[in-house]
């Protein structure tokens, strides 16, 4: 290192430029912004997210917020709280700029039959006061039509809910404005509904800005938190003030480096971003630690020095130390950028960042300390052991004496410990495959947190806040609404209702349009439609709509035929009535109840499925025609053709309503439905996913394309992502660490020893988690990879000691306790030191950073542990040659 005099020829100049530099990233930091949204963690390209977009650009956005409503003495049909929620609608469109639309109980509709007239009205009239006859005829209306169960009220009604849909992307819904918006919608909620009902609130910005509220929590928690940690076991370890404040001091500026350097590069910060400066703190400060300790035992040994002579000093220093912070720093760095190679962006940016964080802890180590020694110069110091001892002053430290005894003890016995390490790698082998990948935003929050409550709410009381998309498309609108594809489509949502438990709600287009036809035909006979006398008619409209018989002002439902034998139809009509009308026997009673509960799908009909299939029986409010028109003589026609324009025709009259479910309000060639899951694991989602696209090959026509998407597809492929990004990260560490060792020490065989504590303590950790039920998730995935860029500087300082004693000694005597003695509370003082700043992260208000902390603090002692043990035996069993150097 011959540069090094001209590198520190101006000590002053280093500090200053550091200084100036640090002042730099500082003034970046106020510029960070948070950003949790999901679809900023998986990739552009990924299908999952381009299928969740177009979605969006055909239907309008999927991004909406739930807010729940649960009255705890009485039910959602009080009039006060009725108007409550009419006067919150009004509020929040006022004041909160991004609302789309809105569906709740006051602006829902309803869809009736007036005589031969569909009339769409509001489902709660606007002077709706709670009145025991006004109650009783809303329950009739929500008990009317399926589509509004689990989807406004709740089934014992005391709970309702409004969607929220944000005018935004799916890709805005972690922006802070959306953020800022959401915080609007539910403090308004909070406020308006205090003391009238409990507020439940959900959604993907709901967590998006939870997130981002936790992280901000975190973040101010952790970081002092995790400095006075560090500092507690550096003082008690080395008892001397400068031996922890310079260490913390690069590590402190490293991280305003790799923070500040986020918000520069336009980087937003998420939630692993929380792990960053936790993870500079407890590592980087072990390069400063290495120059300040070796510097101040070498100024102990000094009684009398000159300026020169202190100058040759900090120089020999860091050309002893200089390749073994090196390796340590290059190994760490390794380790962090090797999550430059996955494809979760978050986790991508925090490898490159972290990675810059342990080079600029690096450098500064190296180049602010000693200029900070040079500047105070030769002044007398203290060592930290005894300086009596020459060579060894290790050997005067009590615990240094057990350390090296026990370990040495251990390695002697070279059999035992090769069993116990095989048995133990079987057992995690075991461990590993019982190890559960799932990443569920809302998990990462304790069970106890509002945002977790709300979720549960919304899954036990309605149809669940998970949302799968289903589209079916066709090359015209002839062959979209045919009689086959409808039906196709309203089979599977009622096999997925009936038939998936995990399925909460299923709705969408087709429900529409069995509601037009169930009050157009609340007249008719339950055993079909009377084919009509044909006669000339008025083509009318083009239609197909003519005008009603006897009054020009009203719209009437001709489709095409006529209506002008009059007789033959009030008759058929006036039939109909009567049968609704009439009084029936006893006998008769039960064989209607009879033909309800064998029309069932199954013999554990519900009172509401038996009340169903009755009216079903009769035509009781036209329940028998709640279903897309598919025989043509039931509805006496005599061409499937017929239908279909039957089916164009009830288009005119949803015109208006059917943004949300067709890319065509007439001539759809894209209709969606929307199912609900209350599913949370990516296990449960994918059983129904798989349910889904079987049914779809089974039972769909040739003809018709379907696509799946939506957000649960969006958090499986993350899920997927996450196992690649984990095995891609881990192979990688393990490679470039193990070159680096090979490289560094001119032996293959030095890498491949190298690697081995390392695979074991990953091995273990996932044991660990899969016997415990920890997830790997995005949090959790990052364990491995971080711990092999840390882990392996227990192996490093070990090799590098054994190695320095074999050829002191000659390869004889008791090399071996003196390289625990000189080494091993090194080791176990940094993985304690780490250990315990990894721990802080058991506070965090995240369960997966809790997690994470967790097991990298256990992996930081079963790294040290195997390094103590299993290496020294591979050591001595083996014989590599790269250890006996020249001898």
């Amino acid at each position: 290192m011959k540069f090094l005099p001209k590198l520190f020829k101006h000590p002053w100049l280093i500090v200053v430029v550091i200084g100036i530099i640090t002042v730099f990233f500082a003034f970046q930091l106020p510029r960070a912004a948070l950003d949790n949204n999901n679809m900023r963690f998986v990739p552009e390209n990924d299908e999952a997210r381009v299928t969740s977009q177009y979605i969006d650009d055909t239907f309008g956005s999927s991004s909406f917020v739930l807010v729940g409503l649960e009255r705890n003495y009485g039910t959602v049909f009080d009039g006060k709280f009725i108007q409550r929620i009419r006067d919150y609608i009004d509020k929040i469109e006022k004041n909160v700029e991004i609302i789309g639309t809105i569906n709740s109980m006051v602006s829902s509709d309803y869809i009736a039959g007036e005589g031969d007239a569909i009339v769409v009205e509001k489902l709660i009239p606007g002077d709706f006061s709670g009145t025991p006859e006004e109650t009783a005829e809303l329950k009739r209306r929500l008990l009317s039509w399926d589509m509004y169960r689990r989807a406004l009220i709740s089934d014992d009604f005391t709970a309702t809910q409004i969607l929220v849909t944000l005018d935004i992307s799916s890709e805005d819904a972690g922006k802070p404005e959306v953020v800022d918006s959401f915080i609007q919608i539910r403090d308004i909620a909070l406020d308006m509904f205090d003391g009238m009902a409990d507020v439940y609130v959900t959604g993907i910005p709901v967590i998006s800005a939870t997130i981002n509220e936790a992280v901000r929590a975190d973040l101010v928690l952790m970081i002092p938190l995790v400095i006075v940690v560090v500092l507690l076991v550096l003082f008690f370890s080395f008892r001397r003030i400068t031996a922890v404040v310079l260490p913390l001091l690069t590590v402190l500026i490293a991280v305003i480096w790799s923070m500040g350097a986020m918000p520069l590069f336009g980087v937003q910060l998420s939630v692993i971003s929380t792990v960053l400066p936790v993870i500079l703190v407890a590592v980087g400060s072990a390069y400063g630690i290495h120059v300040v300790t070796h510097y101040i035992d070498e100024m102990g040994l000094k009684t009398e020095i000159t300026k020169e002579e202190h100058r040759e000093l900090v120089f020999a220093l860091l050309r002893k130390i200089g390749k073994a912070v090196f390796l340590a720093a290059l190994t760490t760095f390794a380790g962090f950028g090797s999550f430059i190679f996955t494809s979760v962006l978050p986790i991508r940016e925090f490898g490159c960042f972290s990675a810059f964080g342990v080079l600029a802890s690096f450098i500064v180590a190296l180049t602010l300390i000693p200029a900070l020694f040079l500047i105070r110069g030769p002044k007398p110091m203290r060592a930290l052991v005894n300086p009596r001892l020459g060579d060894a002053p290790e050997l005067a430290d009590p615990l240094s004496n057990a350390i090296a005894d026990a370990f040495t003890g251990i390695a002697q016995r070279k059999r035992s410990v090769m069993i116990i390490t095989s048995l133990i790698v079987l057992l995690s082998l075991y461990g590993v495959s019982k190890v559960i990948i799932d990443n569920i935003f809302v998990e990462y929050f304790k069970n106890t947190t509002d945002i977790s409550r709300s979720d549960r709410f919304i899954r036990e009381k309605f149809g669940g806040s998970k949302v799968v998309s289903i589209v079916m498309e066709a090359d015209n609108a002839e062959t979209l609404l045919s009689p086959a594809s409808l039906s196709a489509m309203d089979s599977l949502n009622e096999y997925l209702q009936t038939r998936v438990a995990l399925v909460g709600k299923a709705m969408g287009f087709t429900d529409l349009i069995k509601r037009v036809n169930q009050v157009f035909n609340a007249d008719e006979s339950p055993d079909g439609i009377k084919p009509r006398t044909a006669a000339p008619v008025d083509a009318g409209d083009g239609f197909g709509f003519g005008a009603a018989a006897g009054n020009d002002d009203d719209f009437g439902f001709g489709f095409g035929e006529s209506r002008g034998d009059e007789v033959d139809d009030n008759a058929w009509t006036a039939a109909a009535s009567e049968a609704n009308d009439r009084v029936y026997t006893m006998g008769e009673v039960l064989a209607l109840l009879e033909g309800a509960a064998s029309s069932g799908l199954n013999r554990s009909l519900d009172a509401n499925d038996l009340i169903w299939e009755l009216q079903k029986q009769l035509n009781y409010n036209g329940a028998s025609y709640y279903e897309i028109p598919l025989i043509p003589e039931r509805y006496g026609k005599t061409r499937p053709e017929e239908l279909q324009q039957l089916v164009s025709n009830y288009l005119i009259l949803l015109s208006g309503n059917l943004d949300s479910y067709a890319n065509d309000a007439l001539e759809p060639t894209a209709i969606k439905t929307t199912i609900q899951l209350r599913a949370m694991g990516e296990e449960d989602t994918g059983r129904v996913i798989r349910e889904i696209r079987q049914y779809v090959s089974a039972n769909f026509p040739k003809d018709i394309k379907v696509t799946v998407g939506g957000s649960a597809l969006v958090e499986a492929s993350l899920n997927r992502l996450v196992v690649q990004s984990q095995l891609i990260s881990v192979v990688t560490s393990l490679f470039l660490v193990l070159l680096i060792i090979a490289v560094s020490n001119r032996s293959l065989a030095a890498g491949l020893i190298g690697i081995v504590p390392l695979t074991i303590s990953i091995l273990i950790n996932f044991a660990v988690m899969g016997f415990l039920g920890i997830k790997l998730n995005i949090g959790t995935s990052m364990v491995a990879s971080v711990s092999v860029g840390i882990g392996i500087d227990y192996t490093i300082h070990y090799i590098e000691a054994y190695k320095r004693e074999y050829r002191a000694s000659g390869g004889k005597g008791d090399y071996l306790r003196r390289t625990f003695a000189s080494s091993g509370k090194a080791i176990m003082i940094n993985a304690v030191s780490v250990g315990l700043g990894f721990a802080v992260l058991l506070l965090s208000q995240f369960v997966m950073l809790e997690d994470l902390g967790l097991l990298i603090a256990l992996t930081m002692g079963t790294s040290a542990f195997v390094s103590l043990t299993v290496i020294p035996v591979l050591l001595l069993v083996f014989k590599p040659k790269f250890v006996q150097g020249n001898l």
